[in-house]
């Protein structure tokens, strides 16, 4: 039996999701992670919290749903935790996208958007992006009558630009009510762009708004998979129906309470990360490599259409980066994580050794 021919076409016209590459002893840098450890306080939460790990964690989580609806100064019908983002994303599309139906999206923003409508037998429309921010004109134009999500990451991942405060309200005016604005914030903690709009202020104006937050970048806990939405508890009820009972796990749901408690004394790790952001961008422009202002924790360079392969000569130098292909960027768009000013030394030296070696000061 082939079991291929038992799989539908769009899944088999896939592509495996490719992490980014790590290897023992290298610098990584290629998957945006927070690069140090999480705070004391969430570790020994974890640790207690393996007394009890022979008993399901809580459905819903509502303890953490409740710290988080405090928090932010929402009721708790209107929080949803998740297997991190990534769930989410995956429960909007199932719940409110189908066959017949369309999902829009910037590209090259973060896989995942385009993944899951193949994944759920729906339309994935991807909109270009423009200077390496995302086209809101252009992405209200592709919105026709079987649209019921768009997926706008901001900033974005990965060309690390962000929408504006008046960019996003003007779209949000032009828009029709029964589309869900799906704002992905993932790196919001990073942000100190004046200018950075409230998603959570302006559910007030409209309700089909869900705001995605993470506990994996500035908290530290990738590892365990946390993230919530924010939204119209229509919305919330919807998404509880469609999850699986337990989908949170109780060492997770450990960290992120314990990371809100913690959350003032890990600021100062995020404000390191920006200035050392800087540092990096102001690196690689004196370098001669396109690199656009950052709102996230990593930068973002595209070398048009140089030959040079930063990629393969950064891991001469045992440093790790992220190729940029599956996302639909350029084939010589790369994604540097921000590392420790220690991390960024290394890489800043390998930088300066590999531009002089390739003969190409200005790779563009």
């Amino acid at each position: 039996m082939d079991i291929r021919s038992l799989v539908r076409r769009e899944i088999l016209d896939l592509r495996r999701y490719e992490p980014g590459t790590t290897r023992p002893g290298y610098i990584k840098l290629s998957s945006n992670e927070n690069p140090r450890s999480p705070h004391a306080g969430i570790v020994d939460a974890v640790c207690r919290a393996m007394r009890t790990a022979n008993r399901y964690p809580a459905s819903g989580v509502p303890e953490l749903t409740k710290a988080l609806a405090d928090r932010h100064g929402v009721s708790p019908g209107e929080i949803m935790v998740g297997n991190g983002s990534n769930e989410i994303i995956d429960l909007l599309v199932r719940a409110f996208a189908g066959p017949g139906l369309n999902v829009v999206y910037p590209r090259p923003s973060f896989i995942v958007y385009g993944l899951i409508p193949s994944i759920c037998g729906c339309q994935g429309i991807p909109v270009d992006c423009v200077n390496y921010r995302l086209d809101l004109k252009a992405i209200r134009r592709a919105i026709n009558k079987n649209t019921r999500l768009i997926f706008i990451c901001n900033p974005n991942n990965p060309t690390s630009t962000y929408v504006t405060d008046e960019e996003l309200g003007a779209f949000l005016d032009q828009l029709p009510e029964d589309v869900l604005v799906v704002m992905d914030e993932a790196y919001v903690d990073y942000v100190d762009a004046p200018d950075y709009p409230d998603s959570l202020e302006l559910r007030a104006r409209r309700n089909t708004i869900v705001t995605l937050r993470t506990f994996s970048k500035f908290y530290a806990v990738a590892g365990l998979r946390v993230g919530y939405a924010v939204a119209d508890p229509a919305v919330i009820d919807i998404l509880h129906r469609v999850r699986q009972p337990f989908n949170v796990n109780a060492l997770a749901t450990a960290a992120a309470l314990a990371a809100i408690e913690h959350t003032t004394d890990l600021r100062p790790m995020a404000d390191e990360t920006i200035r050392e952001r800087r540092r990096l961008r102001s690196v690689l422009l004196e370098l001669g490599y396109t690199c656009p202002p950052s709102q996230t924790n990593f930068v973002f360079s595209d070398l048009g259409e140089s030959s040079f392969d930063l990629y393969s000569a950064l891991i001469e130098h045992n440093i790790i980066i992220r190729r940029l292909g599956q996302f639909g960027a350029s084939r010589n768009a790369y994604r540097i994580t921000v590392g420790t000013p220690e991390e960024n030394d290394l890489l800043i030296a390998a930088l300066r050794t590999v531009a002089g070696a390739s003969g190409e000061r200005s790779p563009r």
